[in-house]
């Protein structure tokens, strides 16, 4: 998939989006974009690590957290899934709160869920 603004990206990061997107873990933006250096929120992260663990069966159960009626149809699956396999949690108030932004040490938390022995 060639994005808009391919130009924009080293060719590192080029060869690591197009690996991302053979696997199906990244599909860009609506605008055709990727977006390189964009943020993306907790949703969208839930989404592609779903993805990634091959869980895209897309089945929008509940997910368990206060918040769940905000959380978007596409990304709820992926939510309740991750949330079950104990690689995101919420937070505070059992929120998951989707439209936050992932932070660096949320990323570096689920990545070590993933690794964990009970998620293998």
């Amino acid at each position: 998939m060639a994005f808009a603004d391919k130009a924009k990206s080293g060719a590192w990061a080029q060869r690591s989006i197009a690996q991302a997107v053979q696997a199906g873990v990244v599909n860009g933006c609506e605008d055709g974009s990727f977006r390189l250096n964009g943020e993306i929120n907790r949703a969208e992260m839930a989404a592609m690590i779903a993805k990634a663990l091959g869980q895209t069966d897309g089945a929008a159960g509940a997910s368990g957290f206060a918040d769940d009626q905000d959380i978007p149809g596409w990304a709820k699956g992926a939510v309740a899934e991750m949330k079950k396999l104990g690689i995101i949690k919420g937070k505070g108030a059992n929120e998951f709160i989707s439209g936050g932004k992932a932070a660096r040490a949320e990323a570096e938390t689920v990545l070590l869920n993933i690794l964990a022995p009970n998620n293998k």
